[in-house]
């Protein structure tokens, strides 16, 4: 089987990331030849990860520049044209807009899946894309979402598709497991001592994100004696958020407290470096970083928006309402206060392993039967 994935742009979020390491599994697996196709260029924080799937032998592509709409068309039917898949995975809602669109204007019979990734739970909130999906919705094999609200509410929004199932993130466990000697080497090449706290939060600095309740929180905990810095790793979704940020951490004289440390490729060593792991969100869909962060082993504390719920199951992980920055601060510094230990947590259902195997099983079914009728078919979480 040749499974094509597309994404809006190479880059280290959510969507990229999962639609990477699923391209990786099925390849080394040999489900079948997998791609990754970027309808925009490759941002250069994620070539690595672009060079490793190279290597791993799946198919990567993205234009050298941006391009209008009707270039974005062309390049994706050039390069489904070249790599000529059995299945089409697009993810996310433009993507999926383009992928179906570019299948039509070629009368094409390949499947297109759509994963729908926001944060909101809510893909189709805004009338436009609404509309977009309502005309287009017939020409996706299956619909599928990462958490059973974004599957209520795209009926709700936009009816039935031929087929609606919901498969839940997941990541490489192994991968993130805990390394001392990654946290050692790490701590010493940014120069923290063993007796300074590191909290960190990664996830690309948005106000959806809510870095500022972070930088709050630590002006509380250095107030109270704490001995603690924050690193911000993701990259600068909202130019004038990160300005913000910066202007707060220098309004509260803590430049020398936090790191910004833009888009990076090594989350794992980061966790492994890291004393706390912190999620303020105001809104998240089924997180990666979340489940990254519970393979670590790292004490969390999380907002507690529902779709932290399934973390709250696992041990070392606290929910506050970050809308308080002391409280915020008064749970990430009980954690602190607690031995440094790492936990033990049964992730198995997030394996990327298992994940890859239901996404297989859907390609499976959508290739040998590519016609479904209206509401036939609709899988809960598994």
């Amino acid at each position: 089987m040749r499974i094509m994935h597309v994404v809006l742009t190479p880059r280290h979020s959510g969507a990229e990331m999962l639609a990477a390491t699923l391209a990786e599994v099925h390849a080394t697996a040999k489900t079948g030849v997998a791609g990754v196709m970027g309808i925009n260029p490759c941002e250069a924080a994620f070539r690595p990860v672009w060079s490793k799937l190279e290597e791993k032998g799946v198919w990567c592509a993205s234009p050298a520049r941006l391009l209008g709409r009707l270039g974005r068309l062309r390049f994706i039917r050039a390069t489904l044209r070249d790599f000529r898949p059995d299945v089409v995975v697009a993810h996310s809602v433009i993507p999926a807009a383009y992928a179906r669109l570019a299948m039509k204007l070629t009368a094409s019979a390949i499947p297109v899946v759509t994963v729908m990734h926001a944060a909101t739970n809510d893909d189709y909130a805004g009338g436009f894309l609404r509309l977009s999906e309502r005309i287009l919705q017939r020409d996706a094999a299956a619909v599928v979402t990462v958490t059973e609200t974004a599957a209520n509410n795209y009926r709700l929004r936009c009816g039935v598709p031929r087929r609606l199932l919901t498969i839940p993130n997941g990541t490489d466990l192994d991968r993130f497991a805990f390394d001392e000697n990654a946290r050692r080497r790490l701590r010493a090449e940014f120069k923290v001592d063993d007796s300074v706290s590191v909290v960190l939060q990664v996830g690309r600095l948005s106000p959806v994100k809510n870095q500022a309740a972070s930088v709050l929180a630590l002006k509380d905990m250095l107030r109270a004696g704490e001995s603690v810095e924050l690193w911000l790793a993701g990259l600068t979704e909202d130019p004038s958020y990160g300005d913000a940020l910066k202007r707060l951490v220098e309004q509260h004289c803590l430049s020398g407290k936090v790191r910004f440390l833009g888009s990076r490729p090594d989350v794992a060593a980061l966790l492994c470096a890291a004393d706390v792991y912190v999620m303020p969100s105001e809104r998240e869909a089924h997180s990666v970083a979340m489940i990254e962060a519970l393979a670590s082993g790292v004490p969390i504390v999380a907002s507690t928006i529902p779709v932290f719920g399934f973390a709250t199951r696992f041990s070392g992980v606290v929910t506050v309402d970050p809308a308080s920055h002391r409280d915020y601060a008064a749970s990430i510094t009980k954690v602190l206060a607690e031995a440094k230990i790492r936990h033990q947590r049964d992730l198995s259902v997030y394996s990327i392993a298992h994940v890859a195997e239901r996404y297989a099983a859907l390609f499976g079914d959508v290739t040998s039967h590519p016609r479904f009728g209206a509401g036939t078919a609709r899988e809960g979480v598994t």
